[in-house]
């Protein structure tokens, strides 16, 4: 349960995220009258390719911590909608409380409600996925930085983007179990930092005490958060389309990257304020002016945000009438 200091904390980096983003729109070229504008005149069909990429966001969160707990609880079937259910929840939760509260609370919570497998290996579930979401965008960070500050070419930035990528799948295949219990040890130290929960510290233990998962599922796991990542940036580049920005696609190729990459650090909900300063500085970086990008970060919140609560009333709306449908059929047995 959230204790009433953990409210408090979550409240107040609610009130700093709304406080940067009041900064972003008074003390920058962002203007709230063009953010409007755009929404008045959205392209429908980018809008549409929004949702679907969002979509597909959650769906492939869903599936990989569905196989994740699967892999370590035999006896857990539970459905692809159920895993999709909570990750919408913890979705939606994150708007209002920062990520490392909202999403492991109420993930923890399906675990703990529905014994989906013993508690240390659902707390490595829910570690171990976060850790190879936040995996990937980190690593590709240095050619996004040297590209931005105009080290290297366009050219040399992807081809060090490929590289890193079949390096680390090489890492993978080469030393899986020490590189998991490394990885997972630092991620944990770091997050028990960032949340300051020093009771935590025992708790790092269990990513020893459960078996390391098999190289090839690892690398399956990799290439599903990679495939995760791109289809972030296809989504950004939908949000481009949808509102008639004059921002190329590699920018937002690599600005996501850079975004993404500051997720790690982030202790407002949804990233709030530190979201949209890294998108006017990445895209600052690579010509694009303050009001263009700042214009597309809230752009692109808004429409994120959106999409999520269609596709959850949408999400629901399915259920309802899926289980509409078995209770006349139950009763239909009956007669």
């Amino acid at each position: 349960m959230l204790s009433l200091k953990k409210i408090i904390s979550a409240f107040s980096s609610l009130c700093l995220g709304i406080l940067i983003i009041f900064l972003v729109l008074n003390r920058t070229e962002v203007s709230g009258e063009q953010v409007l504008n755009k929404l008045q005149h959205l392209n429908l069909f980018f809008v549409a390719l929004v949702i679907v990429t969002t979509f597909i966001h959650l769906w492939v969160s869903a599936y990989k911590w569905r196989i994740i707990t699967q892999k370590l609880s035999k006896n857990n079937q539970k459905s692809q909608d159920f895993y999709l259910g909570y990750i919408i929840v913890a979705t939606l939760a994150i708007q209002f409380l920062p990520q490392h509260l909202g999403q492991p609370f109420v993930q923890g919570l399906a675990i703990k409600m529905h014994k989906l497998t013993s508690l240390s290996r659902g707390f490595f579930s829910v570690i171990y996925d976060q850790l190879l979401n936040i995996l990937v965008p980190v690593l590709l960070l240095p050619p996004v930085l040297l590209y931005m500050f105009d080290k290297i070419s366009l050219s040399w930035a992807i081809f060090i983007t490929l590289v890193i990528l079949l390096a680390i799948h090489y890492a993978i295949a080469r030393w899986n179990k020490p590189l998991i219990l490394f990885l997972g040890k630092s991620y944990w130290k770091l997050k028990q930092l960032m949340a300051r929960k020093q009771q935590l510290v025992t708790q790092e233990q269990v990513i020893e005490d459960i078996p390391v998962l098999s190289t090839r599922f690892t690398l399956r796991l990799f290439w599903l958060s990679t495939f995760r990542h791109f289809n972030w940036i296809l989504r950004g580049f939908f949000v481009v389309g949808a509102g008639g920005f004059a921002i190329k696609f590699w920018s937002i190729f690599f600005t996501t990257t850079l975004v993404q990459s500051a997720m790690l650090l982030s202790f407002t909900p949804a990233n709030l304020g530190f979201m949209e300063l890294g998108w006017i500085g990445g895209l600052g970086l690579l010509g694009v002016s303050g009001g263009e990008a700042g214009n597309f970060a809230l752009l692109l919140r808004i429409l994120g945000l959106s999409s999520v609560i269609i596709i959850a009333l949408a999400f629901w709306l399915v259920g309802f009438v899926k289980n509409l449908a078995k209770l006349k059929t139950k009763k239909a047995s009956f007669k």
